[in-house]
């Protein structure tokens, strides 16, 4: 004990003191934290991550940083579920891959109605895939819809 306590450059009595004290509030606070994060993470089966955690201590009333709450997670261990945004769509890539410029070798348009172009896209709208064409007068780069 002496020959450690002489390379920490402690005293004998600061040890045994230090021994002797109790846990500090900062600590105790941060085990009752950490229960509570523990418990807010379980609940959300391990997707939330710091922020949502935050949030939702917020909403309890408990008054703490963003900063500790990532703090004790990486202590702990526990982090959140980080979803992809994008998924797989085989195909996709043939489908983009960019075909030839018809229009390079066509003169150049003077008059409306001489040449029309196209295009096809879709849009997701509420989970449903809706396709949307237009089609555009070269000329007037007016875009064109169907007869009523």
């Amino acid at each position: 004990m002496k020959y450690l306590c002489g390379w920490l450059q402690v005293s004998r009595s600061g040890y045994y003191d230090w021994l002797k004290r109790g846990e500090s509030k900062r600590s105790r606070e941060d085990r009752e934290l950490s229960q509570k994060v523990v418990t807010i993470h379980g609940e959300s089966r391990g997707t939330y991550g710091s922020p949502r955690i935050y949030q939702a201590l917020k909403k309890e009333g408990v008054r703490v940083s963003e900063k500790r709450i990532e703090r004790l997670m990486r202590d702990l261990g526990i982090q959140g579920r980080v979803m992809s945004v994008t998924r797989r769509q085989p195909g996709l890539k043939r489908f983009k891959a960019a075909g030839e410029n018809l229009r390079l070798d066509v003169p150049e348009v003077t008059g409306l109605n001489q040449q029309w172009v196209a295009d096809v896209t879709y849009l997701k709208l509420n989970g449903v895939c809706l396709y949307l064409a237009v089609v555009m007068d070269v000329y007037s780069r007016r875009i064109e819809h169907p007869p009523l």
